[in-house]
């Protein structure tokens, strides 16, 4: 059973919309977040004149721009450079160096206050009735929307916790007339805390679900765990816990270099490096990187096994979509720490949502989402619902 301790307050804990772009025969979609009644307040702290004029802008489709120019003391994603023919090699080289490290220097800094929150995990499923079922009946998620896009031939549904605003969410994409998808070696498993797990087993059982682990301590410690499969063959690692405010607490991934993988995370995403545990026994080492302690937020577990550099990644896991402040700051601060630019950074065409995707060293692909769009969302969920309550035409 999944008992949910309420979350903490903060300054912006966004659930953003999910990337509308085609990777091979995926398709992402972008949704609505649900109207919240408790950000009133926090939407009028900015002034009623203000949010009506940027309402106004909104509601016409002209959105904000926010400044692209201004990527760590540059005008652009390049770096300045000097005239070749100005300046001695020597000298180059040198100003290079100055010039990496300075920006280095800057991108951390930029990272240290960077407004980051863990928003959603997306992976392809071949059922997506069948899988939400499971998730609903076993795990004891809650199907929180759900929309179908016909002429794209794709239907995404977001299941969790609790609001996508405040928890972690899975997001399922169910693309037309594709019924079964490669896991591949690389993805591991997600992990969701339960009061009591062979209960979960129990449940699971007696559902037709396939349990791969029966309940008992994990090898080398004392927490109760066990594994179950969802209709698709993804792993979830069931974890003895209490209460907590964030049930579906981790996303585990394979890495080639574990300490690659954690400097990356550490410098390009500010996660910071909760806990690594070492286990020469069975020859892996695992490290646990996040935003906050494993008992109260999602963190990213990261596996290196013994001698093992690279892994089949499949087809069917896709990526993680983190908030940021800035996704142009972003893709800067990925590219300096070994990230490859997969989509520069930008608003999506129609949508205007501002996006940035990169893989990290061992390809993992991450999303992230530029955070004030949920304040626009929430500002024109706000109005609308205030202009159909008066009966007024917007337009």
């Amino acid at each position: 059973m999944v008992r949910i301790l309420p979350m903490a307050s903060s300054s912006l804990r966004p659930s953003l919309y999910t990337l509308r772009s085609s990777v091979t025969a995926t398709r992402f979609g972008a949704s609505m977040v649900s109207y919240n009644p408790s950000r009133r307040i926090a939407l009028f702290h900015l002034g009623t004149e203000f949010s009506y004029s940027i309402m106004c802008l909104w509601l016409s489709g002209c959105y904000p721009v926010i400044p692209q120019t201004q990527l760590f003391g540059t005008k652009s994603s390049k770096f300045v450079r000097p005239e070749a023919n100005s300046i001695e090699t020597g000298t180059v080289g040198s100003f290079a160096q100055a010039s990496t490290a300075a920006s280095q220097e800057s991108a951390l800094e930029w990272v240290k206050n960077d407004k980051r929150r863990m928003l959603h995990v997306v992976y392809r499923v071949g059922d997506m009735d069948k899988t939400i079922k499971f998730y609903t009946e076993c795990l004891g998620m809650k199907l929180l929307r759900k929309r179908d896009i016909p002429e794209e031939r794709y239907t995404n549904a977001f299941l969790g916790y609790g609001p996508e605003d405040s928890h972690f969410v899975v997001e399922l994409t169910y693309n037309y007339g594709v019924d079964k998808y490669d896991i591949g070696a690389g993805f591991g498993h997600f992990g969701i805390a339960v009061e009591d797990v062979a209960k979960t087993v129990d449940l699971v059982k007696a559902k037709g679900g396939k349990v791969t682990r029966e309940p008992g301590p994990v090898k080398g410690g004392n927490t109760v765990i066990a594994f179950v499969e969802d209709p698709d063959g993804y792993k979830f690692e069931l974890l003895e816990r209490g209460p907590t405010p964030e049930p579906l607490c981790q996303v585990m991934l394979r890495v080639g270099d574990l300490d690659r993988a954690i400097k990356y995370y550490e410098k390009a995403f500010g996660m910071e490096l909760l806990r690594k545990r070492d286990n020469p026994e069975y020859k892996y080492t695992i490290a646990m990187m996040g935003y906050g302690p494993e008992d109260k937020n999602v963190v990213l577990e990261l596996t290196y096994n013994y001698g093992v550099t690279e892994y089949d990644k499949g087809n069917a896991y896709a990526q993680i979509a983190i908030g940021t402040d800035d996704v142009y700051k972003t893709a800067e601060s990925a590219k300096l720490y070994g990230g490859k630019i997969v989509r520069d950074p930008g608003p999506l065409p129609g949508i205007n949502t501002k996006i940035t995707a990169c893989l990290d060293p061992d390809g993992w692909k991450t999303v992230r989402l530029l955070n004030i769009f949920l304040i626009l969302q929430l500002y024109r969920d706000f109005y609308f619902l205030q202009l159909y309550s008066m009966r007024v035409n917007p337009w």
